[in-house]
């Protein structure tokens, strides 16, 4: 992967990180994807608070898109720049068309 790919592990570090201990999201995931590539990440890519952050992020939009989707059942999610993101495992699969988009390096 190029330097732009690998950045997408800066956000599974820190829904994996907040998940393993077992505050703002849980995304089991996140923990197994995290630990299988043993990525090393540095200076303020794995600093606590950006883990939060992340998370916290995380958390929001799957509010947000649990809303969507109970408001309309026949949508279709388009997740581009998913990155190694797990929202839909952590939206408990729902009964909707579901398209994870990124680069073909990431997928």
């Amino acid at each position: 992967m190029d330097e732009v790919s690998r950045t997408l592990y800066i956000p599974l570090y820190g829904k994996a990180h907040v998940s393993r201990n077992g505050i703002i999201l849980s995304d089991p995931t996140a923990e197994t994807l995290w630990y299988q590539a043993q990525i090393r990440l540095a200076g303020k890519s794995r600093s606590r608070w950006l883990a939060y952050y992340l998370a916290m992020r995380a958390v929001v939009y799957d509010a947000w898109l649990r809303k969507q989707i109970s408001q309309t059942p026949d949508a279709v999610v388009l997740h581009i720049g998913c990155g190694l993101d797990s929202r839909i495992r952590r939206l408990g699969h729902p009964p909707i068309q579901w398209h994870d988009i990124d680069f073909p390096d990431v997928i």
